[in-house]
């Protein structure tokens, strides 16, 4: 004879600015449905019709689901993986999703496989409106037993769908000649017909740090600039910046800041990259903990005159990390958790110059809780936060009045 023990998770109702949220109550006993707000390190996009699509990853399975009134309530979660599978899911490393403008649902996601600091790049899509989901692929082609990790996708105008990763092939290659090789790779492979297949593992870099997500913009109609932590030298884990193609050629590659951090580690703080509407250049941020610069920092890159400028200490108090920047109506924002001690602080700051001055700080939410790495998220008409925490379950927020006049609407 035994006993069964089901567990429950209770919505309950958070308000926040004058808005509610459901969160879940992981004290009970019972569990009735999956969630968005029960789930880990969610990620979400806007389809052409303005749906919300949200992706997270819950008891090894990553799932899907919608909304059409910004958040404020969820269609029941679909399963991208038919069979549970150790799915990574930590801040720098979540499933990523993007809808194209036929409706073609495309979702990312790591799988973490037996030995240590292994993985693959996996991939499905979805073809009748996230209804199902494709049998999921491996997109690293080297079929080894080694590191395949943070993952970011992303699809440009043309249509070519670009999936890069953290690689240690080229660690193991070394290894086996009994050569020294410092940190990982980067490598890409690319889709031109929706997903149906890739390209070839296609390297960007060797001797990137291990460890932190891979920040992407376009540039131009076709082609991506990608923003990664880089070894430099021996130890020095900078940032680099780089142009590819989807004929897996890098243009242009180059030193993006210059923080001197010797450190022999990954510090697991990914930068964040938004291309400018304005000027045509990059807006950066990152984390650094450097002999010249300490704490969260802003800068514009240029690809024509190969040079970071613009340099702006937005954060320098211990605890401030995980930066992420969006250009929205010509204004530039970028969010990022701060601590005063006893609070892990959700803040904000504005630039209507193209990164040239920036707003006082504004604390968008606070929380004494756990939480996940705060997002931006946009589409033709709004921008808003995406944000998960244990004390308030999934926060979607608009940011802007036009957003907050969109949502207000749905009511």
């Amino acid at each position: 004879m035994y006993k069964k023990l089901f567990l429950i998770f209770v919505f309950n109702t958070a308000f926040i600015s004058g808005e509610s949220y459901a969160i879940c109550d992981q004290d009970m006993t019972i569990m009735l449905e999956k969630s968005v707000h029960c789930g880990d390190t969610p990620s979400a996009t806007f389809d052409s019709k303005g749906v919300l699509w949200v992706a997270f990853i819950e008891n090894e399975f990553v799932y899907v689901s919608q909304s059409n009134d910004f958040g404020k309530s969820y269609s029941y979660p679909v399963a991208v993986n038919p069979i549970a599978e150790n799915a990574e899911h930590n801040g720098e490393n979540r499933p990523k999703i993007i809808v194209d403008d036929s409706g073609t649902i495309f979702v990312s996601w790591t799988l973490k496989t037996s030995p240590k600091f292994t993985g693959e790049i996996r991939f499905s899509r979805s073809t009748d409106n996230g209804q199902s989901f494709e049998t999921p692929r491996t997109i690293n082609d080297d079929n080894l037993f080694t590191g395949h990790h943070f993952e970011s996708l992303f699809l440009s105008d043309s249509g070519h769908l670009y999936l890069t990763w953290i690689d240690k092939r080229d660690l193991e290659a070394k290894l086996e000649k009994g050569e020294d090789y410092v940190g990982a790779a980067v490598y890409y492979a690319v889709s031109d017909d929706k997903g149906a297949t890739f390209s070839e593992n296609y390297r960007v870099a060797n001797n990137s740090c291990e460890c932190c997500r891979i920040a992407i913009a376009p540039k131009g109609p076709e082609n991506i600039a990608i923003l990664w932590r880089q070894v430099f030298g021996e130890d020095v884990r900078d940032h680099a910046i780089a142009e590819l193609t989807p004929r897996g050629e890098t243009l242009a590659k180059d030193r993006a800041s210059f923080d001197e951090w010797h450190i022999n580690a990954c510090p697991h703080h990914g930068p964040t990259l938004a291309f400018s509407e304005l000027s045509g250049n990059y807006h950066m941020s990152w984390f650094t903990n450097g002999d010249v610069n300490q704490g969260i920092y802003y800068a514009r890159y240029s690809f024509d005159e190969e040079e970071s400028t613009a340099l702006f200490q937005v954060d320098g108090q211990p605890g401030a990390g995980h930066p992420y920047l969006a250009e929205f109506d010509q204004q530039l924002y970028l969010v990022w958790k701060g601590f005063n001690g006893t609070e892990t602080l959700l803040n904000i700051i504005t630039s209507s110059d193209d990164g040239s001055s920036w707003s006082s700080p504004t604390t968008l939410l606070r929380t004494t809780e756990g939480s996940d790495h705060p997002f931006l998220v946009k589409n033709s008409e709004s921008l808003h936060l995406s944000w998960h925490s244990d004390e308030f379950g999934y926060v979607f927020m608009g940011l802007d009045a036009k957003s907050r006049k969109l949502s207000d609407n749905e009511n």
